[in-house]
């Protein structure tokens, strides 16, 4: 079974639409977490993800902002980027309320339904968003190992928008990237494809109209860092 992993498309749907055209022939769709927050597309990204019949687990914005909306901002970890003029939670909880403010009840329904993880194929693969049994943590590359794994043959993650995969022996651990707001120096939106029988992974990039989305922000209320973030593929602390 071929599978393409997305995550954290939060609300960039010019970025989803160039990943959904690039990806190759897949039996299914999975998506790690965070539809919404940050850009100015939520209601368009909530409706692509049931046009195209795509599977999403939830992650911290999405249960923030369909649930408790006063928790946005808050996290257990830092973000990479440091502190110094903008700091990342406090531009996560301005995109956080605006979101919040602009999506409908079945909209918020969905939202807060979604699970936190996901088995597949019996439990060959398990989906996360953050770390496993902690949908806010943070895992870095440097932080893979084997210990994480608890059974299956593939574990797939996201939350950090750092595209990365590592094989340990027959176990493959992979976070597929971020396809709205990549944090790993390289803009282009991000996705993975699986073959979970072999438990190997491609990963890919595509170019998308980052311009047309910075120009989206800046008609909005939405803070103008987001799209400085966008822009370089990474937080930026100081503009």
């Amino acid at each position: 079974m071929d599978v393409g992993l997305i995550s954290d498309v939060h609300g960039n749907q010019p970025a989803l639409e160039a990943v959904l055209a690039d990806m190759p022939d897949v039996d299914q769709i999975y998506h790690c977490g965070d539809a919404v927050g940050y850009n100015p597309f939520p209601h368009r990204v909530l409706e692509t993800f049931a046009d195209e019949e795509i599977i999403s687990i939830q992650g911290n914005h999405d249960r923030k902002i369909s649930t408790d909306i006063d928790a946005m901002g808050t996290a257990s970890e830092p973000e990479r980027g440091g502190d110094a003029e903008i700091r990342p939670s406090e531009l996560a909880r301005a995109a956080g309320v605006w979101t919040h403010d602009r999506l409908g009840p079945e909209e918020m329904e969905y939202l807060a339904a979604l699970p936190a993880e996901l088995s597949l194929e019996g439990g060959t693969a398990k989906l996360v968003h953050g770390k496993p049994g902690d949908q806010d943590g943070r895992l870095y590359p440097e932080e893979y190992g084997i210990h994480l794994f608890d059974g299956e043959s593939v574990l797939v993650h996201g939350h950090t928008h750092v595209q990365h995969a590592e094989s340990f022996g027959d176990r493959l651990l992979v976070n597929p990237g971020s396809v709205g707001q990549p944090r790993d120096g390289d803009p282009r939106a991000a996705y993975a494809v699986v073959e979970l029988a072999t438990a190997t992974c491609t990963l890919h990039r595509v170019s998308y109209p980052i311009d047309d989305v910075v120009r989206k922000i800046r008609q909005t209320s939405l803070p103008n860092a987001l799209g400085v973030w966008l822009e370089a593929g990474e937080i930026v602390t100081e503009t």
